[in-house]
């Protein structure tokens, strides 16, 4: 067991270069306000020594909650100057990669919650996060290419990541687990994906479950012959709650 004497350390920050100098409580979240400054490496380009020049502009970076709000750090980098070729450099930091704006323990969250399988909106809303960062992020784990078998029972659905643009999933059904994800849910997308399964792969599907809109029914018949369509019960029940609503 060890001590904590910092309040960097206290909320999550290792990089000890990082200052804090106020913070502040707004009304939706708590904004940090921090330093990065430390010793002049060697210049990168010439390997000449650099000076300390100026800071650079303060630079928005969403961090985790912070008693129990969503919370932003706002960091100022130290800029260093080469002495031989003057050229300027930026201070860089474990807290965020160079030229990102989200920090790794955001990132580290983000990926623990897509492992609990929560839904990618609720994600972005939790941790303060554009929903495409959230997608980006689950196009970052890696799905194995197996396509010699496919579970028996099968979950088509398509989910929002951007503003007007819809991502395909399938999914196992009974273990939860991920099929496939595509960037977008044309067709020919759909199609062409499930066809490098061989077809007694897809012979054996029984059951695909999908929404009600009917856009997916043909095209199941033709991947899937031997499977019947089920619809979702989550979509039957918020149609009904829609339908419930407009008679009240």
């Amino acid at each position: 067991m060890r001590q904590l004497y910092h309040t960097t350390e206290l909320i999550g920050i290792k990089d000890k270069n990082i200052t804090l100098t106020k913070v502040f409580q707004r009304e939706t979240h708590i904004e940090v306000q921090a330093t990065l400054d430390y010793t002049p490496p060697k210049c990168c380009h010439c390997q000449g020594k650099q000076i300390k020049y100026n800071f650079q502009k303060p630079s928005k970076i969403p961090f985790i909650e912070i008693g129990g709000l969503p919370s932003l750090i706002r960091l100022k980098k130290r800029r260093f100057q080469c002495k031989d070729c003057h050229k300027v450099t930026v201070s860089e930091t474990s807290l965020v990669q160079k030229n990102c704006q989200i920090s790794e323990l955001v990132k580290q969250k983000t990926a623990q919650l897509l492992l609990n399988r929560e839904a990618l909106t609720h994600i972005a809303e939790k941790l303060a996060i554009s929903t495409s960062t959230v997608y980006r992020k689950l196009k970052q784990f890696q799905f194995k290419d197996d396509h010699s078998t496919l579970p028996e029972v099968l979950s088509w659905d398509d989910f929002s990541y951007q503003k007007g643009k819809l991502a395909f999933i399938a999914q196992d059904y009974e273990t939860k687990k991920i099929i496939t994800i595509l960037d977008n849910r044309r067709q020919t997308t759909i199609r062409n994906h499930f066809f490098k399964y061989s077809k007694e792969a897809r012979e054996g599907g029984e059951i695909v479950t999908m929404d009600m809109s009917g856009n997916y029914i043909p095209l199941i018949k033709t991947i899937f012959p031997n499977a019947n369509i089920v619809l979702d019960r989550f979509h039957i029940v918020q149609h009904m709650n829609r339908a419930l609503k407009q008679n009240r």
